[in-house]
């Protein structure tokens, strides 16, 4: 008996063709990384699956391989936030069978948050680290500690830098636990290369293996051996003098910074420096140093971040990190007739945002956001405050969102809004947010 039902059961599954047995992706990853793929896994093996037969739903580029049971769709770059994408692959078929059938999947993207610094009320108090969420109202803490100045996000910890005293700076990692600070776990202080010093810039890698910074040792009165340090997470947590040659090498004398950030999704670095010499440095200290040339600004990195955004004494280009090759950025009519330019915060590989201004009869700077594309240039339509400047302009990991950050006399403002239209989604009464630590920064005042 059970021969015939199993018989009978194999002879319906060649005439249906393959089923969708299971569907696996990362929600967060989906919205946040390039490269991300959604997994369909069939009840039975499959032939080759074409490109030509999935189709997604909002459209998206992607490119798709198959073996065994398994489709793999994967995507070129971030998708939207908080979206449904519909995934369908038609003439799925069974080795030596042949019926066939139609997979279909629908796959719900992650929400968006963002991680903000709230600076103490003025009437003392402590810094805040908060999240606040597009899809919600409201901020949850994740950390709190007086005179914060910088953090990054580090796997699950974050990494803050706190002013200490005059010209002097500690580094500690904060342990996480369900997205806030976890109290079962002591805060790591780093020990730091000498005994005071001032640590600025501070970023770090997107696969949590390392962080770096700029460090300036004032333990004599007056800053020495201003330069870049990283720190292995997979080590000894001690921070490494990156030396003139690229490489991770205890007691150096660091590589001397303009301007530095990691590669996005990357252990390589892409540093300006204070010469105006590009140098692309593996922090892991497995590969040697590349140089690219000069530049006087880096502005940030497009898409997947192969492609940095740069500026010369000529011009602003696209360089491609693989190979050196540089192209003009495109701009078009109104995007560079203003008195002030500022810094691009690229958003697709033709595609960016800039801050540029005029100066009013009394001498301020009345600035507006443009949202530049290849042949035209158009103002974003996001309200700013008419006392405050834009300091940073910085795109959520997809582009679909920017932070806004602005400051005015005794307050501070971030704005998240639709890189498209300039909708306001959200905002908080803060300094910064974390999508700000994957631009380039240095060149402090020390």
């Amino acid at each position: 008996m059970l021969v015939v039902v199993g018989a009978l059961a194999a002879a319906v599954g060649s005439q249906q063709g393959p089923r969708l047995r299971d569907v696996s992706y990362d929600a967060a990853g989906l919205v946040s990384k390039p490269a991300q793929r959604v997994i369909l896994t069939a009840n039975q093996a499959v032939q080759p699956v074409r490109a030509a037969d999935v189709r997604v739903r909002p459209a998206a580029a992607h490119t798709v391989t198959s073996s065994g049971n398994t489709i793999a769709v994967e995507f070129a770059g971030p998708l939207a936030y908080d979206r449904s994408y519909e995934i369908a692959v038609a003439g799925v078929r069974a080795p030596g069978q042949a019926p066939t059938a139609t997979l279909r999947a629908t796959v719900r993207t992650g929400s968006t948050d963002v991680l903000a610094l709230v600076p103490a009320a003025a009437g003392g108090g402590e810094d805040r680290i908060v999240r606040r969420s597009l899809d919600a109202g409201g901020a949850t803490t994740v950390y709190a500690a007086s005179d914060i100045g910088e953090f990054v996000r580090l796997g699950r910890s974050l990494v803050v830098v706190r002013a200490t005293g005059a010209g002097t700076s500690a580094v500690d990692v904060v342990a996480l636990s369900g997205g806030v600070a976890d109290d079962r776990v002591p805060v790591e202080h780093i020990t730091l290369p000498t005994p005071a010093g001032r640590v600025t810039a501070l970023h770090a890698a997107d696969d949590g293996a390392s962080f770096g910074f700029e460090y300036a040792d004032t333990s004599t009165g007056r800053s020495a051996d201003v330069g870049l340090y990283v720190v292995d997470m997979t080590g000894t947590h001690m921070p490494t003098a990156i030396a003139a040659d690229g490489k991770p090498t205890t007691g150096a004398v660091p590589m001397t910074v303009g301007q530095w950030a990691y590669v996005p999704r990357t252990e390589r670095a892409l540093v300006r420096t204070s010469a105006d010499d590009l140098v692309l440095v593996d922090m892991s200290g497995s590969a040697d140093a590349v140089r690219l040339g000069s530049a006087t600004t880096l502005h940030g990195f497009v898409g997947s971040g192969t492609t940095a955004v740069v500026e010369t004494g000529t011009g602003i280009e696209y360089l491609d990190l693989t190979d050196g090759r540089r192209t003009p950025v495109a701009t078009p009519p109104g995007s560079t007739d203003a008195p002030y330019l500022g810094r691009i915060a690229p958003l697709t590989s033709a595609t960016y945002l800039r801050v540029v201004g005029t100066v009013r009869a009394d001498g301020t700077l009345a600035q507006r956001i443009l949202r530049v594309e290849p042949s035209r240039a158009s103002r974003l339509p996001v309200t700013l405050p008419a006392d405050a400047g834009v300091t940073a302009v910085c795109p959520s990991p997809n582009g679909q969102f920017v932070a806004v950050v602005t400051r005015s006399t005794g307050s501070d403002l971030v704005s998240i809004v639709d890189a498209t239209s300039g909708g306001l989604g959200a905002s908080v009464d803060a300094t910064t947010v974390d999508w700000c630590s994957a631009l380039p920064s240095g060149d402090e005042v020390r």
